[in-house]
């Protein structure tokens, strides 16, 4: 079994909200995630991505930072407020010049995303998505 298949069948049960601005960066990772992930939903910035929280439970939550309405940092930090223990990943542009030290999350890439980082981040996150 390859690394795609064995990490589709662990979370097979999880569920993603992924939240990116840019269209063509959004739809490019989505064709990817969904090679993974059964149950995943986008979101086009951070106040549309907390509002799909607020009426969902999700165990990921994948973001950009620098988005419209809400950035990633603030919709990260309320989501934290309403469930603890959402795993979260942060993606987000090299020379956005966000200083991401203080945002909470489980991990960081920069993109453009190599798929294979994101591989790596997912299988050292695996204990703690499928600790239900």
């Amino acid at each position: 079994m390859n690394k795609l298949q064995q990490l589709r069948e662990d979370f097979s049960n999880i569920k993603v909200l992924y939240v990116e601005d840019e269209e063509g960066v959004r739809e490019e990772t989505l064709i990817f995630l969904k090679r993974i992930f059964t149950h995943i939903i986008s979101a086009v910035n951070g106040e549309e991505g907390l509002d799909f929280f607020k009426k969902d439970s999700y165990h990921l939550v994948i973001t950009d930072l620098k988005m419209p309405k809400m950035n990633g940092r603030d919709m990260l930090d309320k989501i934290h407020t309403l469930n603890k223990d959402t795993v979260t990943i942060v993606m987000t542009a090299s020379d956005s010049n966000i200083d991401f030290t203080q945002t909470a999350c489980n991990a960081y890439l920069n993109k453009p995303v190599m798929f294979m980082d994101f591989i790596e981040a997912l299988e050292s996150l695996r204990n703690k998505l499928i600790q239900d």
